[in-house]
């Protein structure tokens, strides 16, 4: 879809913002990142042949579009300036669906500014950031999810380069929140009206379902661990262990399928190994429990690496 910003129109916002286009702005203001252009590929070209083949399939069908932006600006007290930048791709591999839009938002206060981003399936999460152009702090996305870890130091040499950032309309988001069908439709709408009651951790989407509650619950459990151990498998673990009972528990145990599925979907990236399939069917919290003591998690390098990565950014932050 191509546009003309003049020509275009950028009033799709609530509770007195102001949404606008400052090309220049968004640009310099481009959150750093790692692996937006070519993670996919990078990813399929190490680890392809040992991706399930419809993974595999997957990942060759997805090309990224491209980056998407606008500026809402609140007066007064709770307000401010926030850059809203969506990142999207025609394809996701893993859950395979076609259409997939990752939202990282700039909020700039003063000679400040962070990002709440995109960490898993739309769990929001903070990360401060330096001044543009400075290293420091930025963003690595994960292959196939296309979501986002915090890093705590990019080089810049590291960084993705050369993406423009395009208008991102009303006629853009017209398009995307009335696709017919659920999957590749935007499910973020409330946050993009007005991002300044958006909390983090928190989630980008209004009514999210209990299974993405559930993972975003894990998520950060798994966050607080990789915190405390040195060793990131020890704290990938011991994250998982504490969602049984902190996210899940004995009186929640039809949870226990949205774990299964988290687990099953990092294998599919690449994050971690299993030696067979994780089936949700007669599974309870001792036998995951009892999984895990097994040792029948692995990371794979490239999990050891973002999870290594994900646990430095999230001391710095502490």
């Amino acid at each position: 879809m191509n546009v003309d910003a003049k020509q275009s129109t950028f009033d799709h916002c609530a509770n007195n913002c102001k949404a606008t286009y400052d090309a220049g702005l968004l640009a310099e203001n481009l959150p750093p990142t790692w692996g937006v252009l070519n993670g996919d590929a990078n990813l399929l070209s190490t680890v392809g042949n040992a991706l399930p083949e419809d993974t595999r399939v997957a990942f060759e069908n997805t090309n990224f579009v491209g980056v998407f932006g606008r500026i809402l600006e609140k007066k007064g007290w709770g307000g401010g300036k926030c850059l809203q930048y969506l990142y999207v791709w025609d394809y996701q591999a893993v859950p395979a669906h076609e259409a997939d839009y990752e939202p990282i938002f700039v909020f700039l206060d003063g000679n400040h500014r962070h990002v709440i981003y995109d960490l898993v399936h739309y769990c929001s999460r903070r990360l401060d950031l330096k001044k543009p152009g400075q290293t420091g702090p930025g963003l690595r996305m994960i292959p196939g999810w296309h979501s986002f870890l915090p890093a705590p130091n990019l080089e810049a040499s590291d960084l993705d380069r050369d993406i423009h950032v395009k208008p991102l309309t009303d006629r853009h988001l017209d398009t995307w929140w009335n696709i017919p069908e659920l999957e590749p439709r935007l499910k973020i709408r409330r946050y993009l009206l007005d991002p300044y009651d958006l909390e983090a951790p928190g989630h980008f989407m209004d009514e999210p379902d209990e299974a993405s509650l559930t993972m975003c619950c894990t998520f950060l459990e798994i966050e607080n661990a990789l915190a405390e151990f040195e060793d990131p498998k020890q704290g990938l673990v011991e994250g998982i262990k504490r969602a049984l009972t902190r996210c899940i528990g004995l009186f929640a145990l039809h949870r226990l399928p949205a774990l299964i599925q988290l687990l099953s979907e990092m294998s599919q990236v690449g994050l971690v190994a299993m030696p067979a399939p994780i089936s949700s069917v007669g599974m309870n919290l001792a036998a995951v429990g009892n999984l895990l003591r097994d040792g029948f998690l692995n990371l794979t390098n490239a999990g050891r690496s973002f999870f290594e990565s994900f646990g430095r950014a999230s001391q710095s932050d502490d």
